[in-house]
């Protein structure tokens, strides 16, 4: 009895850390005809419909790999957000942008793997500036 009681609780177990385990995230955003870019400091929008920069920035997002970290709900404040919409203007993609390589997604923050690749918020900034 003790050893079916062991061995329950070793599933348990086993499940439960299988359930915490950190996830990650890619995106493969592809066919956007649109962005939508708005400022999380002055709420200012700008619509993206020039195909080169849609690529930059969507290039941008899709080489990075993240990392899931705490839950996104009970906070509040953030840089930018991205919305990608393709040519019927169904909504394709969005992510908040908190930092160069910290994003709330899905309603989780997400952070990036790699410490050499950045989201270009230098550049989003340059955009909503214009």
């Amino acid at each position: 009895m003790k050893r079916i009681l062991a061995l329950i609780l070793v599933f348990a177990t086993a499940l439960t850390m299988v359930g915490c385990a950190k996830k990650t995230v890619t995106f493969d955003i592809d066919g956007a005809s649109k962005i939508l870019l708005m400022s999380g400091s002055s709420g200012e929008t700008v619509e993206i419909t020039d195909p080169e920069t849609i690529a930059y920035i969507t290039d941008n997002i899709n080489s990075m790999t993240f990392n899931r970290d705490e839950s996104s709900r009970q906070h509040n404040g953030w840089s930018y957000s991205l919305r990608w919409y393709d040519s019927e203007d169904n909504l394709i993609e969005y992510i908040v942008v908190m930092s160069a390589t910290r994003i709330d997604y899905d309603n989780y923050f997400y952070n990036e793997m790699d410490a050499d690749v950045e989201i270009d918020t230098a550049y989003l900034e340059e955009l909503l500036s214009e």
